[in-house]
């Protein structure tokens, strides 16, 4: 199937929990002045002959296996950091189980729900402002790398410590 070469659909896809769908890709991508992106928002290329809901509900469940229910656009842009343009839909999982297996191993290393400030310390990025502001995270500011690691830390304590506690 033809696909458009410099544009993609990203689904910003929300859980019953308020949680966000996230995708850590097999190959990081780099954009421009050295940026990397590991994490995203599950998408991909439209092919000529669909629409942007159809392609994102494909490529979701494609990568994920979820199947979404598209609720609206929430905008379209050309990304400064990767060279393309990208219409960020928004979308809810019509189930919280995976409707079928992901069909895309080689693309995709790990499917995660995070809240959506720990989106901010996933990607690495330009956050779309649409995105930013339908997700409630206009003027919060993206941790610093140290500020990760340290993150990182108190997050495997904090999963020790449940672990302890629940045996």
């Amino acid at each position: 199937m033809e696909e458009a070469t410099k544009f993609i659909n990203l689904g910003i896809v929300l859980n019953g929990k308020g949680e966000v769908l996230m995708i850590r890709r097999v190959k990081p991508e780099e954009g421009l002045a050295g940026g990397i992106l590991t994490w995203a928002f599950p998408g991909g290329k439209q092919r000529l002959t669909e629409s942007r809901q159809e392609c994102v509900r494909r490529e979701i469940l494609a990568e994920t296996g979820y199947d979404i229910k598209h609720i609206k656009q929430i905008s379209l842009r050309k990304h400064p950091q990767i060279e393309m343009w990208i219409a960020y839909h928004l979308c809810k999982i019509t189930s919280e189980e995976p409707a079928e297996k992901p069909m895309e191993p080689h693309e995709v290393a790990e499917i995660r729900w995070v809240k959506p400030m720990g989106i901010l310390s996933l990607i690495t990025t330009d956050l779309d402002p649409g995105v930013r502001k339908e997700l409630g995270l206009m003027g919060v500011e993206p941790l610093k790398p140290e500020a990760r690691i340290g993150e990182k830390l108190q997050n495997k304590k904090a999963v020790v410590k449940k672990t302890k506690k629940s045996k």
